[in-house]
């Protein structure tokens, strides 16, 4: 699973302290929701791995602490680009299944669309399209091994955003 980290305070922040940018109120919110989104849809999650900047762990926090899980930070997610999502992909142990990786754009997006060859077909109209924050990706691997993970080998199987989980909570 790739997910962006949640929307950001821009106000007094410039390219020198971007690190530090802590999440705005939108984006505190957002997390809270994806949150209660992965209880109730009893997502399976061994591993997250977060980006170590500001916002990231702020997303990491909201998100899966009321889940009982623990993060890791990495701090190579921080201005990287996919191959770096990609080679930490390759180097998890095996008993691990399900990862979550939490990063920024354009890293995130194009490790999306590096790492799925294929999409579920009503996902392919997002497959080129932004990654807004606090969105989601699901890819699923056919695989036994992360080592031998090449690109395209995964299928886009899930894509969620604040505002889907905004209507299926108006459903319900």
């Amino acid at each position: 699973m790739l997910l962006r980290h949640a929307s950001a305070d821009v106000q007094g922040f410039n390219q020198e302290n971007d690190h530090e940018k802590p999440l705005d109120n939108q984006g505190k919110i957002d997390s809270k929701n994806l949150s209660e989104w992965l209880k109730n849809n009893f997502v399976d999650m061994d591993l997250i791995i977060s980006s170590d900047a500001i916002r990231a762990v702020q997303t990491s926090e909201i998100v899966f602490t009321p889940l009982g899980i623990s993060f890791e930070k990495n701090s190579s997610f921080y201005l990287c680009n996919y191959e770096e999502i990609f080679s930490t992909i390759k180097r998890l142990d095996e008993e691990i299944n399900n990862v979550v990786i939490i990063g920024h754009e354009p890293s995130i997006s194009d490790a999306m669309r590096a790492l799925a060859g294929s999409v579920r077909p009503d996902l392919e109209k997002i497959f080129f399209a932004s990654y807004q924050p606090c969105t989601m990706s699901f890819i699923y691997f056919n695989k036994n091994t992360w080592k031998k993970l090449k690109e395209k080998e995964g299928t886009l199987e899930g894509y969620i955003t604040p505002q889907t989980i905004d209507m299926k909570n108006e459903k319900n």
